[in-house]
């Protein structure tokens, strides 16, 4: 069966953020990647939370349980008592009536299931006190952390089912098991609870909130108006089990904070610190309520939204204040509430310092001071994220530092290796780099003319001040910046950062070749004209010659054919 929580390929964007906010390292990274190791998982979805690309989705049960209505199946809801910190309800009522035009059989309180629990584990915590400190089991993301990552302390573990699956059971009882029942609530993790091994069977399918609102909006269906309420009765202690306390309140046990006998904590962080506390024999608690969301289940993932808990938490305070919908059973009618626990936990590789080094030295860090630790990989040092290397849960390519300096020096290589002079000149025209074939052309060294005015190895720079002032580049202008130098100058604006890239190539031998060109050209078609010139008065001279003998030799036959005829 598909993980709870999984990773939309398209979306992820490689930023790493998932594994940075993951509390138990549960995030791989492959082909620049993240997915969620389900065995690892405790399915807190801290990761969906602070995804900025939505790239992580949640098991939706809500196709399940379509194909529930229409089969025909009769379709129960247990309703979180959380569910005024989300709706506009001011009534239970409401509720029922939206999933009953939603085709839902009948609807629930899981405040149902909460009272039982809740004083269950009163009783536990009188009857057992040699299991004390005894930790509270309705959180299902707490259960997974202790069955993952704290196994050793299982044995403090309330032996309690959940609200959600002690309602569940209810429900079974009274309804038969062929029902369909659906939860509805603030938490992601109860959809991987209703497949757990123990209470598997119970509750077939879960949908947050937010998946109830937007089936709704697709429905066209809205909350019915609110009824004015009569008789109100003393708050129901189980409406308020959603909030930090909530159990304890519902036990009727002793809720003040300053009580020594009770500790009561929300957030992962907190929850771990307790339990490193009783790891260490060192806390003295009768019981331990733990609640992974900060707040309580008021700001569970389907709750995030929300602007403002205090407000959540007052929502519910003032629902829990109404009317209880229907009276607790006997006790011989409740369900089986008990459970059982595994230890989840996978062994964790220890790698020889040998094995550290040769990841280290691949991300180039030789010693203690290139461990930057940086956080940004999302490991907390730089030891952490190499074991993770070699566990495969990491790529040596994360280290951001790394790839910065490689990226750079791949830039240094481009200009080491060039052919041509690269200035790189500031708007204020001062030299900021210059390539090895620029300080060849120049006869200057970089660290002598970083900093200095472009006019120390350029005496003319009217191109770089018309790019400066203009933004335009200028392509392929042949400039003669010695006589010993000619060069195809290139300038481009540096795109917003106040500087500019010249490129110059060496075409002295070039051009000299072109000029000589030139010269024997303009040589030859003088050459030219000469010998036309010449041979055009050659010409008249020879024609003038074959004139002038020509009218002679006319005077004499003509003189010659007259004494002819005169004889």
């Amino acid at each position: 069966m598909m993980g709870v929580v999984s990773t939309n390929p398209a979306r992820c964007q490689d930023c790493y953020r998932c594994v940075r906010t993951c509390p138990v390292g549960a995030i791989r990274v492959i082909g620049a990647q993240a997915e969620v190791v389900d065995e690892l998982c405790i399915v807190c979805t801290s990761c969906v939370r602070a995804c900025p690309q939505g790239a992580k989705i949640t098991r939706d049960d809500l196709p399940a349980l379509k194909t529930a209505l229409a089969d025909g199946r009769t379709v129960l809801a247990s309703v979180a008592p959380s569910a005024p910190a989300y709706f506009e309800m001011a009534s239970f009522a409401q509720m029922e009536q939206l999933l009953t035009r939603l085709g839902f059989a009948a609807a629930g309180e899981t405040a149902f299931g909460a009272e039982m629990v809740g004083q269950v584990h009163g009783e536990l915590v009188e009857q057992e006190p040699g299991r004390w400190p005894i930790i509270t089991s309705s959180c299902p993301v707490v259960v997974s952390l202790l069955e993952k990552y704290y196994p050793d302390l299982l044995p403090h573990l309330s032996s309690i089912v959940s609200p959600m699956i002690a309602h569940g059971r209810y429900l079974r009882q009274q309804y038969g098991d062929d029902v369909f029942i659906v939860f509805i609530g603030p938490c992601i993790a109860k959809k991987g609870e209703i497949v757990d091994e123990s209470v598997a069977g119970v509750v077939d399918a879960v949908l947050a909130f937010t998946e109830l609102e937007q089936w709704m909006q697709d429905a066209g269906a809205t909350f019915p108006a609110a009824k004015q309420e009569e008789n109100p009765i003393q708050r129901a202690c189980a409406r308020l089990f959603p909030l930090e306390g909530g159990l304890v309140g519902t036990a009727c046990m002793d809720t003040d904070i300053l009580a020594g006998h009770i500790v009561i904590t929300s957030g992962i962080e907190a929850c771990r610190n307790v339990l490193e506390g009783i790891r260490l024999g060192a806390l003295e608690a009768s019981l331990v309520e733990l609640m992974a969301c900060e707040g309580g289940c008021i700001n569970g993932p389907a709750l995030m939204d929300q602007k403002s808990v205090a407000l959540a938490r007052q929502r519910v305070i003032a629902y829990a204040a109404r009317r209880q919908p229907q009276p607790m059973p006997a006790r011989a009618q409740w369900p089986q509430l008990q459970r059982a626990y595994h230890d989840r936990s996978l062994p964790i590789p220890e790698f020889a310092e040998e094995q550290i080094q040769e990841v280290l030295h691949r991300v180039e860090k030789y010693s203690p001071e290139d461990e930057l630790n940086c956080g940004a990989c999302g490991y907390d040092s730089c030891r952490q994220k190499a074991a993770a290397v070699l566990r495969g849960m990491a790529e040596v390519t994360m280290c951001i530092p790394y790839m910065r300096t490689r990226a750079e020096s791949l830039t240094n290589v481009v200009m080491d290796v060039t052919p041509n002079g690269v200035l790189i000149v500031d708007n204020a025209l001062h030299v900021q780099d210059i390539s090895p074939a620029a300080e060849w052309m120049f006869n200057c060294h970089r660290a002598a003319v970083r900093g200095k005015p472009l006019r120390e190895i350029i005496p003319i720079v009217d191109d770089f001040v018309a790019v400066r002032d203009s933004g335009r580049p200028l392509l392929n202008k042949i400039v003669r910046l010695r006589d010993d130098l000619t060069v195809d100058q290139t300038i481009v604006p540096g795109g917003g950062q106040n500087l500019m890239v010249a490129l110059l190539r060496d075409v002295t031998e070039s051009e000299h070749h072109r000029q000589e060109m030139e010269h024997i050209r303009a040589e030859t078609l003088q050459r030219t004209q000469e010998v036309i010139t010449k041979q055009m008065r050659v010409a008249h001279e020879i024609a003038g010659l074959l004139g002038e003998t020509t009218a002679e030799t006319k005077t004499l036959l003509t003189r010659l054919a007259r004494l002819m005829q005169e004889s």
